[in-house]
């Protein structure tokens, strides 16, 4: 999948002067592969920053939702057959 066919790529035709468009729960659940239910819990949590624009409807900011996914992405330690083909770490 492409940035252009992910559910968080900027609509340039409806950003209009304020830039990239707010997308909604759906679209941040699909970008995760999770469940509404997540998204709503990390937003409760202020894990994942979100955008009240009424009473029970959250948008967020594709920025934000890269920045969330990005903090908490992680490089696994070598170990066992890898970690011995790599030699000792300085």
């Amino acid at each position: 999948m492409t940035e252009a066919e992910t559910p968080l790529a900027p609509a340039t035709a409806r950003g209009g002067p304020f830039g990239e468009p707010l997308v909604d729960v759906h679209a941040v659940a699909a970008y995760f592969a999770c469940d509404e239910a997540t998204v709503y819990r990390l937003a409760r949590r202020a894990a994942l920053p979100a955008i009240e624009v009424a009473p029970r409807v959250l948008r967020f900011r594709p920025g934000d939702v890269r920045a969330f996914l990005e903090e908490r992405m992680r490089k696994a330690a070598p170990r066992g057959r890898v970690k011995r083909l790599l030699g000792p770490t300085p």
